[in-house]
């Protein structure tokens, strides 16, 4: 593949031969997936919504304390189970979600991006393992990757001038997304600084309609708090400006910016174990994850060359200047989409130092994916440029060497990563401990049980925070339900 002479024809044949290799993967890790304390809470809520008709108002217990706001979480969880009752019901609809948030991406980028910047995006987003590994499990921010693609697209459909459908659904997804993770926050401050630098417009119509029909969900959240105040009032953990004071919580979140866009891959990503498969793993294991920690570190290297050139050749007054004069350079300083692109990842990222400065508490892996498209557009546009120069061979080459690490990488997920295997080397349960204090029909009922069994009735375990309780040994007449 010849970066400057591929043709748009050849370019979409490889982008669906990626998209085909990395749907194969992910769908083997959708019916390898595993069932943590993270996604008992989600199913208890879905499987009340399917099985009994009960509604929960609220969503799962938040980092900072209390509940996420709104009764989104449980008509997501709890609609695919009434067609399909099996935990991983849920999971198909999120892999859905991130099949979607990939066309409109391409859909959106094609017309702008050269046949190679295609084949780029296919790499960087698609088969970027920090977004495959969270598209076949049961996660309030797995759902986040759509309202994502929604935002570009929305934005740079209304670059010009406002309409009504686009502005609906912005608004809409970011009030949808609220109700789904804390991070929406992410995007909805880098909707305001885009809005503020004439980057986009906004059909007011069109966005109050939106908002308005998204929140309705809260309805019945703002009633349950009125009576059980300790939804809201248990949220206290940090304080705000934690990232400004502390400094350490604002550089991890920026790294985690970095890293998106690189094989850098977390460490809890990076856990494998393949004594499932092999009978015993005392090398390929352990050997893998310090590969994935060491020598894949360096590919962070990348996007911090790729954003240090996207804040470089600023023509200001002075010096001292240019980088204010990135900052607030209004849209209409743009010569095109592509110088588009490159201020909307501008402004993401100073949506992300805004929020991480400003979080009370440190930010985690998960806590950013909302901005993985927009922290991968600087690697995918400095490549591109490098692509149309004397070094279009080397960035083909790289381009092949980049997706077939990342191909490994994620069939090393689907088959050794505590997510996606029951049993071996840590698992997702431990954060939870092993085992759970009581029982409920919700465990065979979805094949939680069959898939890979938990202790149950064990005094001192962990329970899921809306589900009723069955008998246990510590109370042989049974309890109540523990939810809020």
């Amino acid at each position: 593949m010849n970066a400057s002479r591929l043709s748009a024809a050849a370019a979409a044949r490889i982008v669906w031969a990626l998209f085909l290799v990395g749907l194969l993967i992910a769908v083997v890790m959708l019916v390898r997936g595993q069932v943590g304390g993270d996604q008992l809470n989600l199913l208890a809520r879905g499987w009340l919504l399917a099985a009994e008709g009960k509604w929960i108002s609220y969503g799962n217990p938040m980092s900072t304390g209390g509940k996420a706001p709104g009764g989104i979480t449980s008509l997501l969880v709890g609609l695919p189970l009434l067609l399909w009752r099996d935990h991983r019901a849920p999971n198909v609809v999120i892999l859905l979600c991130h099949v979607l948030a990939y066309w409109i991406l391409d859909g959106t980028l094609k017309r702008t991006l050269s046949p190679h910047e295609r084949v780029l995006l296919a790499v960087l987003y698609w088969l970027n393992p920090w977004q495959l590994y969270f598209a076949s499990f049961l996660w309030n921010p797995n759902y986040l990757f759509l309202f994502s693609s929604l935002h570009l697209w929305s934005c740079l459909v209304q670059r010009e001038r406002a309409r009504f459908w686009p502005s609906f659904l912005q608004a809409a997804g970011l009030a949808l997304a609220f109700q789904v993770h804390a991070s929406f926050l992410l995007l909805a401050v880098a909707s305001l600084l885009l809005w503020w630098r004439r980057y986009f417009r906004v059909h007011w119509g069109g966005a109050v309609a939106g908002g308005v029909l998204a929140s309705l969900p809260l309805i019945p959240w703002a009633i349950e708090v009125t009576t059980h105040p300790a939804l809201v009032t248990e949220a206290s953990k940090g304080f705000l400006g934690r990232g400004l004071i502390l400094v350490f919580p604002l550089v991890r979140g920026l790294v985690y910016w970095l890293r998106y866009g690189s094989l850098y891959v977390s460490e809890r990503m990076a856990d494998f174990d393949f004594s499932g498969l092999l009978g015993s793993d005392r090398w390929l294991g352990p050997g893998l994850s310090a590969v994935s920690q060491t020598v894949l570190a360096l590919t962070a290297l990348v996007p911090l060359l790729a954003n240090v050139r996207l804040w470089r050749g600023v023509r200001g007054p002075r010096p001292r200047g240019r980088w204010r004069a990135r900052l607030t350079a209004p849209a209409n300083v743009c010569r095109g989409d592509r110088e588009w692109l490159k201020g909307y990842a501008r402004l993401c990222f100073l949506a992300a130092v805004l929020v991480f400065g400003l979080s009370p508490t440190t930010i985690m892996m998960w806590q950013g994916l909302i901005l993985l498209h927009a922290a991968i557009l600087p690697v995918l546009l400095w490549a591109g440029a490098l692509g149309r120069t004397h070094l279009a061979s080397w960035v083909s080459k790289g381009t092949w060497i980049w997706a077939a690490v990342e191909i490994v990488l994620l069939v090393a997920i689907a088959f050794g990563n505590p997510q996606y295997r029951c049993g071996g080397r840590h698992t997702q349960r431990t954060d939870f401990g092993f085992n759970l204090r009581s029982d409920h029909p919700m465990m065979r009922e979805l094949k939680i049980q069959q898939t890979c069994p938990w202790p149950l009735n064990v005094p001192g375990g962990w329970w899921p925070d809306v589900l009723p309780e069955g008998p246990s040994p510590s109370s042989p007449s049974g309890r109540g339900g523990s939810g809020i």
